[in-house]
């Protein structure tokens, strides 16, 4: 009888041990471009920066990726060639047609903020990356979509 009951615990408390740390497991979605590409600007003239500056309205499926863990392939810019190395962008579109370089809109471009350091990448590699999608209608020195804690897939 003492075995049984041995047996009996041991059995129990395996059986409510878990498998994982207490730390759920973060899922992320894979989303494309089109996903995103229902955005509107307003421009206005503001005082402070002296410029004409854009105001985002964001389409009602942009809005519900917001805060949302999500996948997303594109192609790796540079910034660092247009003048500012502390600023990674990926585009839906390679570099000759990309926001900067071409008349694609704003809505092809993502700001990435990464978690830690990513590899050194080519200009148009192609990528896919994972983070938290953020809208940003607030700041209008940095671009409206961003992916920040951004880690390669």
């Amino acid at each position: 009888m003492y075995k049984y009951f041995i047996f009996l615990s041991l059995s129990l408390s395996f059986s409510c041990t878990p498998d994982t740390p207490n730390e759920k497991a973060v899922s992320f979605e894979k989303i494309s471009w089109k996903n995103l590409d229902s955005l509107k600007i307003a421009y206005y003239y503001d005082e402070d920066y002296g410029d004409y500056l854009g105001k985002p309205t964001f389409s009602k499926e942009s809005i519900a990726w917001n805060g949302k863990n999500v996948i997303i392939e594109g192609y790796w810019i540079p910034v660092s060639e247009i003048g500012d190395s502390t600023v990674s962008v990926l585009s839906a579109l390679p570099y000759a047609q990309c926001f900067f370089c071409s008349g694609a809109g704003i809505e092809t471009v993502m700001q990435i903020k990464a978690e830690g350091n990513l590899k050194r990448m080519e200009t148009d590699e192609k990528v896919a990356l994972k983070g938290k999608l953020l809208l940003n209608s607030d700041n209008p020195m940095e671009l409206y979509y961003q992916l920040v804690d951004a880690t390669l897939h």
